[in-house]
């Protein structure tokens, strides 16, 4: 049996989310990358769906622009550094894991959150 952890965004794929980010500020795709310091040629490439941002990126860009939906493949906002409710868990160590990494931590988060009565959404 198959579980699913994660939800999609209905319809909004990684480069809509993108777009939808950057607008939301009202920025250009140069002024959102001259403060991601990096150059336009890179926002336009993931708006368009040719590359896809590293994680890392994706949580800088939800720190210049405030916009905090859910990514398409994740059933909830990402939690930015301002938010990080660990002390003993290194939030960058986190960011660097790969997805399937960060699949299995987050299943273990649900479960024990689950156990000790917390709200888990489905």
């Amino acid at each position: 049996m198959k579980v699913q952890i994660f939800s999609t965004l209905s319809g909004m794929e990684l480069n809509e989310w993108i777009k939808a980010a950057r607008l939301s500020k009202k920025l250009t795709q140069d002024q959102l990358a001259e403060a991601l310091d990096l150059t336009k040629g890179n926002v336009s490439a993931w708006e368009v769906g040719r590359h896809e941002p590293s994680y890392g990126t994706l949580v800088k860009i939800i720190e210049i622009t405030g916009f905090n939906g859910p990514l398409p493949g994740l059933g909830a906002p990402i939690v930015t550094e301002s938010e990080w409710p660990f002390q003993k868990v290194s939030k960058e160590k986190v960011v660097a894991l790969g997805s399937s990494d960060r699949a299995q931590l987050e299943a273990c988060i649900i479960l024990s959150a689950a156990q000790l009565d917390l709200d888990v959404k489905k």
